[in-house]
């Protein structure tokens, strides 16, 4: 069965008592973002309650001193580098195995300094004993899977990995699954997520453009793959009732893992 992980930024309570509704929600794995690893503090705040780490994100909000992840593409890249390099650390010492980060929002004349700033984050989570995924966004500097897979090619680092986002391609017109299949061992992790097809709006499995057989053909091609990140359930704080989309999402997840007969 795939891993299943809530996204711990859904939701507006506080970090510790959303670990709790996550648990109470019948998960085991949780995703979470560098504005809750302070409050959690230990690794043992996550197994006590009986969850495990799933993907962290490293960056989250806005930078201190006007920084802005832009940086990294140009003169000022070590200050944000070093920010970054914090969270690789924060979350390796909460258990977690992979980290993922989004992209700058414009990509650079010169990208020399870009893919030194990306090996540089690959070779510190290496150290850490973490897998380093980059997610596109339509709209940013790597708008889609496929420029995604270009860049991290690019790179020429091992510990560079692709984040594909469901909800992303019912943006750009990409299949989900040809995605994920092209990646192959660069494929880092999985978000899954519906929107309307223009905006990244995040709103429940089948509440926007998201039809049956696009996402039984995802989960159809994810578990013929060698590849054990599993899923991050993503929502936002704009979700409406996002506890509950969560909570859907991994529902019929299950229910089409039963009708596969899926069951490792």
């Amino acid at each position: 069965m795939l891993q299943l992980s809530a996204c711990a930024w859904a939701l507006s309570t506080s970090p510790l008592n959303s670990l709790d509704r996550i648990k109470l929600a019948g998960f085991d794995t949780v995703d979470l973002w560098p504005n809750s690893f302070g409050a959690i503090g230990s690794a043992s705040e996550i197994t006590d309650r009986g969850l495990k780490p799933g993907c962290f994100g490293l960056l989250a909000g806005a930078l201190p001193g006007g920084l802005s992840l832009d940086d990294i593409t140009g003169d000022n890249a070590q200050p944000v580098l070093d920010i970054m390099y914090r969270s690789i650390d924060s979350a390796a010492g909460l258990g977690v195995k992979r980290v993922y980060m989004v992209t700058p929002m414009e990509y650079p004349s010169d990208d020399t300094q870009f893919l030194a700033s990306i090996r540089s984050l690959g070779d510190r989570a290496a150290a850490a004993g973490v897998k380093l995924a980059i997610e596109p966004h339509p709209g940013r500097s790597i708008p889609s899977d496929a420029a995604c897979l270009e860049f991290v090619k690019k790179t020429g680092h091992e510990n560079v990995h692709v984040l594909v986002d469901f909800g992303h391609c019912l943006i750009t017109r990409e299949s989900p699954s040809e995605s994920i299949r092209n990646a192959g061992d660069r494929l880092g992790y999985v978000h899954i997520d519906d929107n309307h097809g223009e905006f990244d709006d995040h709103v429940a499995l089948f509440d926007g453009v998201l039809k049956a057989p696009v996402i039984n053909e995802f989960l159809e091609t994810l578990v013929s793959l060698p590849y054990d990140g599993g899923i991050g359930i993503e929502f936002k704080l704009t979700t409406p009732s996002p506890m509950s989309a969560i909570v859907q999402a991994r529902d019929f997840i299950r229910s089409w893992e039963l009708r596969q007969g899926v069951t490792a």
